[in-house]
């Protein structure tokens, strides 16, 4: 099917349910002598009976999105076809799996950049608990100059962000890890913008996607080149158990392996697992996020959501599933007003939405509400002239 003819039958799908209501409406509330007051327990609808069933109601199911959004008809026309048992196009609920990115997808990406070198900026330059060496504070000090002038990721030579993960934070539990991601999340204000917290940095409009495929009885795994532990410490919050997160590992070991190999080595009852050192290349990006899918889940997704090239494999593994019609979206920052879009790298996307017939999310158009209310973007606190001061 074209995109053409995807829209205009999303369109249709989103008349057919305002007219549905519309009937509705004047058949069961009207009465001669004028509007019957809705009992008190038809009133209180809750969000998840508004998001199943063949009429949904899109504004409470999803109040952060532009109700005429197309692309928001063409996920909601798919799962409900394939959540109605009359229909052909009917997927158990073990089937039906949905795969999503972070960073970028569900996650402020801008802020200034991936949260992963934010934490650990903040790890090496501010927190008075840790030691860094020379090398190390250099290393992060070149990273932050950079991102706070471009809000971009910066690799200094001879020593890497993963390298600095592994000094940073080895030796914690990821119980320990994962609370002090948590303390970082809810206690740090997001670079660039006011009135939130990288807790709070969350799309409001993904978050209602999340609770949307959650109420039709998908299982929502988070599959994210940032580590693993990182993101189940972010997501936990909104529900996604810990067992459903797919992502770049830091090794673990046995507190009292030392030297051995793990193969050689049996753990007492009274040692505890630890972070370790980083593997060596990413294994949770591109082609790396199929084969991690498939490695962990044992299913191919029917539905998967990205934001960036590093999630264009994940998609296709999504709309190639053999065994049932599947859709990949490609949320695209085309936002300069509250969000750090560009219009260059969002033209490139559309390109690419286009050229694959993936369905395109677009902040600017498709999203009414971005972050809470009271939440501002303002502006980069560095510039060329920070890096020229830094040099």
């Amino acid at each position: 099917m074209s995109k053409k003819n995807k829209a205009l039958l999303a369109i249709a799908f989103l008349i057919c349910i305002a007219l549905t209501a519309a009937v509705t409406y004047f058949l069961t509330e009207r009465t001669p002598t004028g509007t019957k007051p809705a009992a008190p327990a038809e009133a209180a609808t809750g969000a998840a009976e508004a998001a199943t069933g063949k009429d949904v109601d899109l504004a409470a199911a999803f109040p952060s999105w532009r109700p005429d959004s197309a692309s928001l008809g063409e996920l909601v026309a798919f799962v409900t076809d394939c959540t109605d048992p009359s229909s052909p196009n009917y997927l158990e609920p073990v089937d039906r799996i949905a795969t999503l990115d972070m960073d970028g997808t569900i996650l402020c990406e801008k802020a200034p950049v991936y949260i992963d070198y934010c934490l650990t900026m903040y790890r090496v330059l501010d927190d008075p608990t840790f030691q860094a060496t020379e090398e190390e504070r250099d290393a992060m000090q070149q990273v932050r100059d950079h991102a706070y002038a471009y809000g971009e990721t910066f690799h200094p030579e001879g020593i890497t962000k993963d390298d600095l993960v592994a000094s940073a934070f080895a030796g914690m539990t990821p119980e320990e890890f994962r609370a002090y991601v948590a303390d970082f999340a809810d206690k740090t204000p997001v670079v660039g913008f006011d009135g939130m917290t990288y807790g709070q940095s969350f799309y409001k409009p993904m978050l209602e996607v999340f609770d949307y495929l959650k109420a039709n009885d998908f299982a929502v795994w988070m599959v994210s080149a940032c580590e693993r532990e990182v993101v189940r410490a972010l997501v936990e919050r909104y529900g996604i158990p810990l067992d459903h997160v797919i992502a770049t590992d830091v090794p673990y070991e046995a507190s009292g392996k030392g030297d051995s190999v793990a193969d050689d080595y049996n753990m007492d009852k009274d040692e505890v697992i630890l972070l370790g050192a980083p593997l060596d290349e990413v294994e949770c990006g591109k082609s790396g996020k199929a084969a991690a899918i498939a490695r962990e889940i044992g299913k191919r997704p029917v539905l998967a959501f990205g934001n960036s090239s590093g999630d264009f494999s994940m998609l296709n593994y999504a709309e190639g599933n053999p065994n049932h019609e599947g859709k990949g979206f490609l949320v695209v920052c085309d936002d300069t007003k509250r969000e750090y879009g560009s219009a260059e790298k969002a033209a490139e996307y559309y390109a690419e939405v286009e050229k694959q017939d993936w369905t395109a999310f677009s902040m600017a158009n498709d999203w009414k509400t971005i972050y809470d209310s009271g939440v501002q973007k303002t502006a980069l606190p560095g510039g060329e002239e920070a890096l020229q001061d830094a040099a």
